[in-house]
């Protein structure tokens, strides 16, 4: 009798855990995503080229000046835009576009959600790229899931629209996102820098006086170290991984 109700609790608790939205989702390891030529961290590149890419804008304030930063040192960027903020801002979309940047997609409303629908995020990706393409003219390469969640589901969701999908590097997240002080995201960029890293930063969602202090001094940094600042295409493109 004692083995029939342990039983049972067992097919309760394992029909529990298997009906929760987060468990159910299926998750590959990084290079099953990396083999389909489409889904990135990083470049496989022996030439010192570096991405930063700036998550969470167009920020009102802190984008523009961040622009200003980027122009007086002459370094290109990549800004993984949320859909409502560029529709909001697409002027200072127009600008990053005219300033040599590229623009990717993050979604049109930023929600923080491991277990959302293929639907619902094809719907959030779509909506973005229509706004940027009837606000600026043109439809993003990339996409960049909020909080860099990956499941099979996320991942589907870009590629059946023909987007490509950048995380970024794990060793290159300085979290200035957490309001981390410009030292310390300076010296960590530093610190870990190699060929064909992709560094996450973020230009909106909150004040990002410390990430535009670090970028000021990143720059000239790394510059001295012999290494350039490219867009996310210029650092991928052709995929070195298809070579």
């Amino acid at each position: 009798m004692k083995r029939q109700i342990v039983l049972v609790m067992s097919i309760v608790i394992g029909l529990i855990f298997t009906c929760s939205p987060i468990s159910i989702a299926s998750v590959k390891e990084r290079h099953e995503y990396e083999q389909t030529g489409k889904v990135f961290w990083e470049a496989n590149t022996e030439e010192a080229n570096i991405a930063l890419t700036f998550d969470d804008g167009p920020h009102p304030a802190n984008t523009p000046e961040l622009l200003d930063i980027l122009k007086a040192y002459h370094v290109k960027a990549t800004f993984f835009v949320v859909g409502k903020l560029a529709e909001e801002y697409p002027e200072i979309v127009q600008r990053m576009i005219d300033e040599g940047h590229e623009v990717a997609n993050h979604t049109y409303s930023h929600h923080y959600d491991e277990a959302v629908t293929k639907d619902v995020l094809m719907e959030e990706i779509d909506h973005t790229n229509q706004i940027l393409s009837e606000t600026v003219g043109i439809r993003p390469t990339y996409f960049r899931p909020v909080g860099g969640y990956y499941t099979d589901a996320i991942i589907d969701a870009a590629l059946d629209l023909d987007q490509n999908v950048l995380l970024w590097s794990w060793h290159q997240d300085p979290r200035d996102w957490a309001g981390t002080p410009t030292k310390k995201i300076v010296s960590h960029i530093i610190e870990h820098a190699q060929a064909g890293d992709v560094v996450l930063l973020h230009d909106g969602g909150g004040d990002r006086q410390e990430t535009l202090r670090a970028v000021k001094l990143v720059i000239p940094i790394l510059k001295h170290q012999g290494y350039q600042f490219v867009t996310a295409s210029e650092l991928l493109q052709p995929n070195p991984l298809m070579e």
